[in-house]
């Protein structure tokens, strides 16, 4: 396993439990279950699920739910919070799964941790049915080289193990090089808070202290649109759902 890997999982065990409860409802407003197509009675998959907090917003169309993370302490709670979910320990990029065997396969909130991701939107279009789909959800950041290296810097002193927040155009490359085709895609902006981004617990005190400071002084060239509101924050935080296919393309040769 790589060093990258073994980060991502001592930093998702030790807070698991916490993981869960701050990251509950984040997808809410994303209407991802109509977004991705998915037939009722279909076997959905997601990787990177941690907590099975996205997953489950599929329980009440679907057959069945699996949850597939690095980390087993992050399983383990999904297991216990979301009655019915089957749960498999895997690296993304080397699933233990059939070809052509998963009706959606699906991704949230994972990439940004991944240094390099179309392995695993690659691993993603394997597995998917002849007929399947791949979902990709995840934080965006603008088009702007600045922008993002900014805000790259500030989401590595908020979580080390964070790789690389993107924008849209990468991803639309990502899923190319993957050899899928893109089918939809949507891009959703909200308010949301620091004190909701970082809970005291969840995140060492000495990390919340230095994202702020980096707030307070590089803030403006981020691109999220920080704004002071009594002794909290507010930004702008902008996910990206494409859905994806494999390639029909002539002379493509299919993943």
């Amino acid at each position: 396993m790589s060093d990258d890997r073994r980060a991502i999982q001592k930093e998702f065990e030790r807070v698991a439990d916490l993981f869960a409860e701050r990251t509950k409802g984040r997808f809410d407003d994303l209407d991802a279950v109509t977004f991705s197509r998915v037939r009722p009675g279909s076997l959905v998959a997601e990787v990177g699920a941690g907590t099975g907090n996205f997953l489950t917003l599929f329980s009440n169309v679907t057959g069945r739910l699996l949850a597939i993370d690095l980390t087993p302490a992050m399983l383990e709670v999904a297991r216990r919070k979301h009655e019915g979910i089957e749960v498999l320990a895997a690296d993304g990029a080397k699933l233990p799964i059939a070809s052509r065997s998963i009706d959606l396969v699906a991704t949230a909130q994972a990439l940004h941790h991944i240094h390099e991701p179309v392995p695993v939107i690659s691993e993603m279009g394997r597995v998917a049915k002849e007929d399947g789909n791949v979902l990709i959800v995840d934080q965006v950041c603008t088009e702007s080289y600045e922008n993002a290296a900014i805000m790259n810097e500030l989401e590595v002193i908020r979580d080390p193990t964070h790789a690389a927040t993107r924008p849209a155009s990468a991803f639309r490359i990502m899923v190319q090089k993957a050899g899928l085709e893109i089918v939809d895609e949507r891009l959703w902006e909200g308010r949301a808070r620091f004190s909701e981004w970082m809970w005291r617990g969840e995140f060492p005190e000495e990390r919340i202290v230095a994202t702020l400071s980096f707030i307070e002084k590089f803030g403006d060239a981020t691109g999220m649109n920080w704004e002071r509101e009594g002794d909290d924050w507010t930004y702008t935080r902008r996910r990206l759902m494409i859905l994806a296919a494999r390639s029909r393309a002539p002379g493509k040769i299919s993943v």
